[in-house]
């Protein structure tokens, strides 16, 4: 009789496995060589049994099945099958006499022998294998309960296989938070991003440019402000954040706004990603058109353009000249410019704010840990109505993401308090600086500046029909201006 030596391991990591193939081939030698079994072939597979569908172990028994050898040399029962599909097969092919004998290092099993000792040892392996992926589960779940996130640890941080724990990479930390401060600047492109990670030398697999879908997902990781997601639930985290929620806030504000982001082939114009449509809300584009004189002169004009990508809305806005929608946005600025005579009390009433600023803070700090306290009490509500089957679980696990990440927005508003009560006072000074400059930077041809003022003052909500802006101008006297096309 022919016999087919068969090993297996679950892993390629020696010492996650008590028994490692060379001590498996070594002992299966030395029984055969005992017993007088005759071994053809050697098969040896690195991979778990969990699952069916193993080439080697497949292939293993197709010969067996052609009459190439009529029996198995194993180290144990388990080590051909964990599993009911693969286990059943061993078994059929032992009671049809295609597999005439199974020898392991403690027994021996023939197609006449009583299927039920060997049907145990199967049934005993498979319901190992499920209650360890269930404890796995279990325990992996309790680790991210005390914070400690179960997974590899994203780019700009480490894992330590020492402490078991995920530390800072000092450079890598460094650039994943520049990406985060310039794309929240709304000047930067995710395939900007890409290149910043390449001249730094941070590749991908394979020593490839980070792709601009990896460079989303980083941005929309809460691992950097401090929590992580796990198993489809969002966890506070005991690990150092790299930045703080409202910048993530911030860069995920713009990449929303954003959309889907394509591959730019030109220069943008200025005002690309700071306007909609106002007909169909759609983004708008630029384009460069030449006009060629007969007189040998070449011209260039920039229009703007709906992208006309609504589905269901044909959009009839037509382009505008670049010299057009500049002049309607430099009166747009104008008009919301802060008058002069404003900007003096203001300043005195700033100063005196300022001297009270402990006090302020001290009741502000009180407001936001009453607030830290009611989205706790939620959340325990939440809890139980879940526990309760109450809720259903995407409901509850978008319910909670949202209270985890409101709570963490306060907390780290009250940290800022504690630290510097008067911070607030020099962004404050400074927007009234901005606000009285206003009309000055809508007559200059520094564009960038100007798209910087129209975002900090409408935000996204610029329209390329009219300007819909949360707040009434600083002249209520002055007159509306609309970015229609009918301005040209």
């Amino acid at each position: 009789m022919k016999y087919f030596l068969y090993a297996r391991k679950s892993t390629d990591v020696e010492d996650k496995q008590v028994l490692s193939i060379e001590a498996q081939l070594a002992e299966l030698r030395a029984l055969a060589q005992k017993n007088e079994l005759e071994i053809v072939e050697e098969f040896v597979e690195k991979r778990s049994a969990k699952m069916p569908g193993r080439p080697i172990f497949n292939d293993m028994l197709s010969r067996i099945q052609r009459g190439e050898a009529q029996g198995i040399i194993c180290w144990k029962i388990d080590r051909l099958a964990r599993n009911p599909v693969d286990g059943g097969q061993v078994q059929w092919l032992l009671q049809q006499g295609v597999i005439r004998h199974i020898q392991t290092h403690d027994c021996s099993h023939y197609p006449n022998d009583n299927v039920l000792m060997m049907s145990v040892e199967l049934g005993m392996a498979n319901e190992y294998v499920r209650q360890l992926s269930a404890n796995t589960a279990r325990g992996l779940r309790q680790k991210a309960r005390q914070g400690i996130y179960p997974g590899l640890a994203p780019i700009g941080y480490l894992n330590d296989p020492r402490t078991k724990t995920i530390r800072v990479h000092k450079k890598n930390a460094v650039l994943v938070r520049k990406m985060f401060e310039r794309y929240a600047s709304a000047n930067t492109t995710l395939n900007d991003l890409a290149d910043f990670l390449e001249s730094a030398g941070v590749m991908s697999k394979g020593n490839r440019r980070v792709h601009i879908s990896r460079i989303s997902f980083i941005l929309q990781n809460p691992f950097y402000y401090g929590h992580f997601r796990y198993a489809g639930e969002l966890y506070e985290g005991n690990h150092s954040p790299l930045i703080s929620k409202s910048l993530f806030d911030k860069a995920n504000a713009v990449l929303r706004g954003r959309g889907r982001t394509l591959a730019i082939k030109t220069e943008p114009a200025p005002y690309c990603g700071l306007l909609r449509c106002g007909f169909c809300g759609m983004g708008i584009t630029a384009e460069v058109k030449e006009k060629h004189q007969k007189n040998g002169n070449v011209h260039h004009y920039t229009y703007y353009r709906c992208t006309r990508k609504n589905k269901v809305v044909k959009c009839k806005e037509a382009p505008m000249r670049s010299e057009v929608l500049n002049s309607q946005l430099s009166a747009l600025l104008g008009e919301y410019a802060m008058p002069e005579e404003w900007t003096s009390p203001l300043s005195a009433l700033l100063d005196a704010e300022a001297a009270n600023a402990s006090k302020t803070a001290a009741e502000a700090v009180q407001g936001l840990r009453d607030k830290v306290e009611d989205i706790s009490r939620k959340l325990e509500r939440l809890t139980d109505l879940y526990v309760a089957e109450d809720i259903e679980r995407e409901d509850y696990l978008s319910r909670r993401r949202s209270l985890i990440s409101e709570r963490r927005t306060i907390e780290e508003q009250i940290i800022r308090l504690e630290r510097a009560p008067a911070a607030w006072v020099e962004p404050v000074r400074n927007w009234i600086q901005d606000a009285s400059r206003l009309d000055e930077i809508g007559k200059s041809k520094d564009l960038p500046s100007k798209k910087s003022s129209l975002q900090k003052v409408f935000g996204l909500n610029t329209r390329a029909k009219r300007a819909v802006c949360p707040f009434p101008p600083m002249r209520r006297s002055a007159p509306r201006v609309y970015l229609t096309a009918e301005s040209l």
